[in-house]
């Protein structure tokens, strides 16, 4: 079966928005080493739809023994398509 015409586009669209929204549910994280020595990460958590708990569940996952915040950074930019909300904060696990 084959999607022609207006149907076939609007799938496609459809599949592609669906692929971009579930991108945007995982936090990125990344191990560093801070300034300190300790093992440390840098957690990229935005998204219009999220709040900072993305953050810090992503934060507590990686340091299970628990963390300090070293910094924590957020912005909003309006476009087209609603607000861009960048969040992203590093950690260091104790």
């Amino acid at each position: 079966m084959s999607l022609n015409g207006k149907t076939g586009a609007s799938m496609r669209l459809i599949a592609i928005l669906c692929a971009v929204a579930l991108a945007g549910c995982a936090a990125s994280v990344d191990r560093i080493q801070t300034g300190d020595g300790r093992t440390g990460y840098n957690i990229e958590c935005g998204g219009s739809a999220y709040s900072w708990a993305k953050c810090y569940k992503a934060a507590t996952k990686a340091c299970p023994t628990g963390y300090d915040v070293l910094s924590r950074d957020g912005s909003t930019t309006q476009t087209n398509y609603g607000p861009a909300v960048d969040r992203s904060m590093v950690v260091a696990c104790k």
